[in-house]
């Protein structure tokens, strides 16, 4: 092997892809450091898995290998999941086992070298059970977190999923204390999913946080017991003092509700972070009696904020028209506040269906008109005249290079106004209401493809194109139709490449 200085072969490392750095990890020193890293940077455990849990955790009792952990996932349960895998995950299954196959394999050739016969960390959670025993227990896996976390000392984000998880089901307390002890206040981002009163136990054992700039909380009402003005009083006397002495450090907040509650007191309650940049809320509109405190977030904070995701479709079934206009005029009563979505970078938001629903998207894409660089408009499907209307006004955002949006028909006329109006996107999602199919009546047939052929948008910059109907991808004959009109296309769906066999 030539002889080159690690920091040379590092900056050399930078250039290979993820997945081919586990086959490099017996080059040497270097690459096999780097290997590790890729291998524990990230850990789940899922408490309902109790085999494969105790299986990482032994690994993790090492502090060779628990040093390099930064991101922790915890999913507590003890329902058993079924297993179900997409047809992509499928695939990459097959080649992502033969890949772990080999670097387990040379993971433990080293470790045969390499073995470590110092057993400092207390892991009698995990050698004390009896091979010949019955499976771990909930409590076991627990214990052996507990065993685990002193050496848990890089963790940087943490991510606690107990959607499911009946109330005092076992000694949580125990297990999130060690958690503050070993590196609660280096912590910078946290993930919360679950009841309220996972929440409450959550909160109860005093976290000591203090550096947390992302917060992402998602919740709903506890499944094991019916009690609303109980969870209204864990979210608005526990939850929100929480978030609040978060908010020093706060520069993203996410909350969403699935929650059958009334979220008003909770956003009236909520202190707005000095240094807050990115917002996202997803609930129900027609949940919230008094959006006052929703809006008073929204422009109060917005000298900072850089990106919206507002998500706030009405729930239940049939369609609420009455929801749907007072989530418009809402909407409508924010934007008369200048200061509302001013300066935004990214914008996510649902505009509802309604015309003044119009005029609020209209008035919030032309105000961030100057920093605007991506935006997403969620479920209402334009017809051509108001396809017109938005991407008139997104033709003021010169900065706009990510555009994403839903359209009844896709046909030549609205690409001839994709590539004059915006001709300077990168990425464009498109959502199709009607169906695809030869069909001359359906949303696309052959006159869509024989009218394509006598265009060339020579001026379009764009690189990444994304066409769904039925949340289904399209065919690779309608992609490969436009992308040859387009001769700047190189990718499909985000995947950096043109193959989507």
């Amino acid at each position: 092997m030539v002889d080159i200085p690690p920091e040379i072969w590092y900056r050399i490392a930078l250039f290979v892809p993820d997945e081919e750095l586990c086959h490099l990890l017996g080059v040497n020193n270097v690459f096999f450091d780097l290997a590790m890293n890729l291998r524990w940077r990230e850990v789940a455990i899922e408490t309902r898995s109790t085999i494969e849990a105790m299986h990482i955790l032994k690994r993790l009792s090492d502090p060779y290998v628990a040093g390099r952990l930064h991101h922790f996932r915890l999913r507590l349960t003890h329902v058993k999941a079924k297993h179900t895998r997409g047809n992509s995950n499928r695939d990459r299954g097959k080649d992502f086992k033969q890949l772990k196959q080999h670097f387990y394999l040379i993971i433990n050739r080293v470790f045969k070298i390499k073995h470590r016969v110092s057993n400092e960390i207390n892991i009698a959670a995990v050698e004390r059970l009896d091979p010949q025993s019955s499976r771990p227990t909930f409590s076991d896996v627990v214990n052996a977190i507990v065993a685990a976390t002193p050496y848990f000392v890089n963790v940087r984000e943490l991510t606690i999923d107990s959607w499911d998880l009946p109330p005092s089901y076992g000694n949580l307390e125990t297990l999130f204390s060690s958690f503050w002890t070993s590196f609660g206040e280096n912590l910078q981002c946290l993930s919360l999913g679950g009841n309220m009163e996972g929440f409450r136990v959550f909160i109860e054992s005093n976290p000591r946080f203090k550096r947390i700039q992302t917060l992402r909380i998602e919740f709903t009402n506890n499944v094991f017991r019916v009690d609303r003005e109980k969870d209204t009083a864990i979210l608005v006397d526990i939850v929100v003092p929480f978030i609040n002495e978060l908010k020093a450090s706060l520069h993203m907040l996410q909350v969403w509700s699935w929650a059958n509650l009334d979220l008003s007191f909770f956003f009236q309650r909520l202190s707005v972070p000095p240094l807050l940049n990115h917002l996202n809320i997803r609930m129900a509109f027609n949940k919230v009696s008094d959006p006052s405190g929703l809006k008073h977030l929204l422009c109060e904070g917005a000298k900072t904020l850089e990106r919206v995701d507002l998500r706030l479709n009405s729930s239940g079934l049939p369609f609420n028209h009455t929801s749907e206009e007072s989530l418009g005029r809402w909407l409508s009563l924010c934007t008369e506040d200048p200061r509302c979505f001013a300066n935004l970078r990214y914008l996510d938001i649902y505009p509802t269906n309604t015309l003044v629903g119009t005029d609020v998207l209209l008035t919030s894409i032309i105000r961030s008109s100057g920093t605007l660089a991506h935006l997403t408009i969620r479920d209402r499907y334009f017809h051509l005249p108001e396809a017109t209307l938005v991407l008139e006004a997104a033709s003021r955002c010169r900065n706009l290079t990510h555009l994403r949006m839903n359209v009844l028909r896709l046909n030549v006329p609205l690409l001839d106004l994709l590539s004059v109006y915006v001709p300077s996107i990168t990425n464009l999602w498109l959502a199709v209401g009607e169906a695809f199919n030869n069909n001359e009546n359906a949303g696309i047939g052959q006159n869509f493809f024989h009218e394509l052929q006598q265009r060339r948008y020579m001026d379009w910059k764009l690189k990444d194109l994304s066409i769904s109907q039925g949340g289904h991808d399209v065919d690779r004959e309608t992609l490969e139709a436009i992308a040859n009109s387009i001769p700047s296309v190189s990718s499909f769906f985000g995947r950096g490449h043109m193959d989507i066999s």
